[in-house]
């Protein structure tokens, strides 16, 4: 695997952004077609709360300076969950999503976990698999209910996975509580 690119650069979300954090994600949902009813269906799942910020781990994308993406996990003993990865729409395609989730990898691997669970948007399927998910059935959807969403998971077993510093994240802390 290469580095990322050089000109996006991850850091902690902060409380003062979160609205702002949180539109990005109803951004970048839309991008997949849906209408003003189910995109206000899944307003409050893709809603990042100071809570959140305690209780997962968030980082967020820039490029000179904007955020242009983040990317929120929760580890719990030998299980990750992707629980967001969202990217503006203007910057799809430009290697934001997979410096996020290499990202993601590193941080849950390091903190324990041996998979990741991704439950995904429809759309979003092919990026994850082009990354080594894989398929794992199906999950009930937090918005929508009767709506189910394909899961994924991810191996993060020690021979297979990379560390912070072979995916390029020098500077992460690796001593955070998960």
């Amino acid at each position: 695997m290469s580095l990322p690119p050089a000109e996006i650069r991850l850091r902690e979300a902060r409380a003062d952004e979160l609205a702002a954090l949180s539109e990005l994600c109803l951004r970048s949902k839309a991008v997949w077609g849906y209408d003003a009813t189910f995109m206000e269906a899944c307003r409050r799942e893709l809603t990042l709360t100071g809570e959140e910020l305690g209780s997962t781990v968030v980082r967020v994308a820039e490029r000179e300076g904007r955020p242009i993406g983040l990317c929120q996990i929760a580890v719990e003993g030998p299980n990750a969950d992707l629980a967001k990865l969202f990217v503006e729409p203007s910057e799809l395609g430009r290697g934001c999503g997979r410096v996020l989730f290499l990202w993601a990898v590193a941080t849950a691997r390091d903190a324990g976990a041996r998979r990741m669970t991704i439950d995904a948007d429809p759309g979003a399927v092919p990026f994850y698999l082009r990354m080594g998910a894989r398929s794992a059935g199906v999950a009930p959807s937090g918005s929508i209910p009767g709506r189910v969403l394909p899961r994924l998971e991810v191996a993060l077993c020690p021979i297979c996975d990379i560390s912070h510093a072979e995916a390029g994240f020098e500077g992460e802390q690796e001593d955070e509580d998960v």
